[in-house]
């Protein structure tokens, strides 16, 4: 099971709501996974992040950062299926009736299809990390949409009631930070400016450039800098192992942890998959707690 993060999507807690351990465990055990019924289409709960079959243990706790699992069911049901279910109902009911159906007896009809579908549909499985991080007062979601990080908050919502969260962010715009920075070739280590971004114009906002295996700094990104394009992307590398793309909401894409770091728990045998989560999680959650913290203020600092 690969712990390590591939996206972050970060809030930052502003009271101390969520670092009792036993009331987060009550709110998942009042929410954890249950399979679709006969007419659901998406069921979403809390599952053990060692295993689906691990009714005991649904935190991992290493030192105050605590690891929770999302599990999330889909029903997949293709448009054409629906699409061609439906014209077959409404030529046979017209037949029947010997007259055309009207759009809302259509509508009744796409109802019925739907629930006819429905039972037999595939499922499509989908898993979520939620991190929360204690000492830095952060809950740290591993999915690609607010949206999505959203839907997973509701969950403990329902048990905590109103959540004093608020998505990491900077106090001036983060594009006008990013192109500072790579414009001005400042110089932040352990971090250095990596070989992707996506540029902007934010007064036409429809000329969007897409730049990668280029060098940042190069004279061809200072002219459409001095054209007025902002970087709305930026890759970033951290020397202690990581590197991730920067957007302009402050999220955090495509985590890639370099080999140092994920082969670091090989000495962890095979069989000891509940001890090896452990460890990586440990591992991943240092790693880049530090990178999120250092990154902030390096971003702080700019402008």
């Amino acid at each position: 099971m690969n712990i390590f993060f591939k996206n972050a999507i970060v809030y930052e807690l502003n009271n101390d709501s969520l670092f009792n351990k036993e009331t987060i465990e009550k709110a998942i055990k009042s929410h954890l996974f249950t399979p679709c019924g006969g007419f659901d289409t998406i069921k979403m709960g809390w599952v053990s992040p060692y295993n689906d079959n691990n009714q005991n243990d649904f935190i991992v706790d290493m030192q105050g950062h605590l690891l929770l699992r999302i599990k999330k069911e889909t029903k997949i049901l293709p448009a054409p299926v629906i699409k061609q279910a439906l014209l077959e109902k409404i030529d046979k009911q017209e037949q029947a009736l010997s007259r055309k159906l009207t759009k809302n007896e259509k509508a009744t009809l796409k109802d019925e299809v739907m629930l006819d579908l429905i039972p037999r549909a595939f499922s499509k499985y989908n898993y979520y990390w939620l991190w929360i991080d204690t000492e830095n007062k952060r809950i740290v979601i591993d999915c690609s949409s607010f949206k999505q990080a959203e839907d997973i908050l509701a969950l403990l919502r329902k048990e905590l009631g109103a959540l004093a969260l608020t998505p990491l962010s900077m106090d001036k715009p983060l594009e006008q930070i990013m192109t500072a920075w790579v414009k001005e070739k400042l110089s932040f280590p352990p971090f250095t400016l990596g070989d992707q971004a996506e540029l902007k114009d934010p007064l036409e906002g429809n000329g969007i450039i897409n730049c990668k295996n280029q060098e940042i700094t190069s004279d061809e990104m200072s002219t459409h800098f001095d054209s007025g394009k902002w970087i709305t992307k930026l890759k970033i590398s951290d020397e202690r192992g990581v590197s991730f793309i920067v957007n302009s909401d402050l999220t955090f894409k495509q985590i890639k942890f370099d080999s140092i770091i994920l082969d670091e728990n090989e000495d962890i045998s095979s069989d000891e998959t509940d001890k090896r989560l452990e460890a990586d999680f440990f591992l991943m959650s240092k790693t880049l707690s530090n990178s999120i913290n250092d990154i902030k203020h390096v971003l702080e600092k700019i402008i």
